[in-house]
């Protein structure tokens, strides 16, 4: 294996997942690329809610190739398994794997000491799972455990940088995401300063309560799961104006805070106001709102019929070139995998991939048959009309959104005030907090 220099695999890889990646979302913000140390060897410790996304935006946020530790369910085919060595990704056991996951799980150990002896970039997930929640679950102890490994290994420091990724929506496409890399740890100082130390914990507990301090600093962490629903409420649905992601996040983080607190020191009320917020989200449901549209008595239509019946041709033309390489992953993949947090990464990485292919390929007939660089402008063509339609739809989603919901406010009227008066009573204590 090759540590510092880019293999021809993963450098093609990189390049058109970078593309995907910046198609994929909104909006990208990073910051504290700087507390990342330069030739040292470094492991990425990141919160895990976005299953192979996670990893990819990490790494592309890197100049040098980084190696991640994955499910080994996803290595048992050998063609496959070749391609994911190739990839840079290398299996992590479970007790589940089988009875000798440990001695399988040494075997990989080995190989991250190698990597870091090299000065190489690892990026481990210490929750162990992906989950989608704005929660810092209890870590696992093997990211210690390689730390030390590669301590012994190496003359270098192990540094440990924890990483928080914080997306708007871990789903749906067109979503924010703001990428916060922490003040790096000196995990051999640690060691250094603990060298009494006789059994294992007392070297990785240290080190695992400075890596959960450091996560947590850089993630939005809903403390109390059994509040979930009113934090999430509060902070992520509440209608805002429009800002930078690193303002957003600044004032979520804080919000977050606050609110851990008074959950924390006033449950009773806390109780009260999340049954109000289930109250609205189940009528939501029902109903197919949004909470947002409760912010108003109710929404005017006429400008967007306007802009719909405008928009229409360009969205037709935008849908028709991009219309098979968008449902070939959901009608022939997603449709046979269990898992729905993989919707997502696949999503984003095959459907990129084959809507740059099918462009390719008509942009090549076009060549065929016109001059002048026409099949250029179609090309170009196809990516904006993409775009539109994707916003089109969107549109088209908030404006059914803002009709229901005039019809419900007709249908249900007392309803509708006690539900308007909640949300704006909620809206209203989470900006005193």
């Amino acid at each position: 294996m090759r540590f510092k220099n880019w293999t021809l695999p993963y450098s093609i890889t990189y390049i058109l997942v970078w593309f995907t990646k910046q198609g994929f979302f909104r909006r990208v913000t990073r910051q504290g690329l700087s507390n990342i140390p330069k030739n040292k060897p470094v492991i990425f410790a990141a919160n895990h809610q976005n299953s192979l996304i996670d990893p990819i935006v990490i790494a592309t946020t890197n100049r040098y190739p980084v190696f991640f530790l994955t499910k080994s369910d996803v290595f048992k085919n050998p063609t496959i398994a070749k391609i994911l060595y190739a990839l840079n990704m290398l299996p992590i056991y479970r007790e589940r794997d089988g009875s000798d996951f440990m001695e399988k799980n040494k075997a990989i150990f080995n190989r991250c000491s190698e990597i870091l002896e090299g000065n190489g970039r690892i990026i481990i997930f210490p929750e162990g799972s992906h989950n989608s929640k704005n929660r810092l679950r209890q870590l696992k102890k093997g990211i210690a455990r390689i730390a030390i490994q590669a301590d012994k290994n190496t003359q270098e420091d192990i540094w440990i940088v924890p990483v928080g990724l914080n997306y708007t929506n871990t789903k749906n496409k067109c979503a924010d995401l703001f990428l916060s890399y922490g003040k790096a740890i000196n995990a051999s100082e640690l060691f250094r300063e603990n060298t009494n130390a006789t059994i294992e914990n007392e070297l990785t507990n240290p080190l695992m309560e400075k890596i959960s301090d450091g996560l947590r600093n850089e993630m939005l962490d809903y403390k109390d799961d059994n509040f979930y629903e009113l934090s999430e409420f509060l902070i992520s649905k509440i209608k805002r104006q429009r800002t930078s992601l690193k303002a957003r996040y600044i004032w979520d983080k804080t919000k977050s805070e606050k609110l851990n607190a008074f959950i924390s020191s006033h449950g009773n009320e806390a109780k009260e106001m999340q049954k109000q917020t289930i109250e609205l989200e189940e009528v939501c449901i029902q109903n197919k709102l949004k909470p947002y549209l409760f912010n108003e008595r109710s929404h005017n239509l006429f400008l967007p019929i306007i802009g719909l019946i405008f928009g229409f041709p360009l969205f037709v033309y935008g849908a028709i070139n991009s219309y098979f390489p968008s449902i070939i992953p959901q009608q022939f993949i997603l449709k046979n995998i269990q898992d729905r947090q993989y919707d997502t990464s696949i999503n984003m990485v095959l459907g990129g991939f084959l809507m740059f292919f099918f462009w390719a390929v008509q942009s090549f007939l076009v060549s065929i048959f016109t001059d002048n660089y026409i099949w250029l402008w179609y090309f170009i063509s196809c990516v904006i009309s993409r775009w539109f339609s994707f916003e089109y739809h969107i549109f088209y989603l908030r404006f059914i959104g803002k009709k229901n919901y005039n019809k419900f406010v007709k249908v249900n009227q007392e309803l509708a005030i006690s539900l308007r008066n909640k949300y704006k009573s909620l809206k209203q204590f989470i900006f005193n907090l």
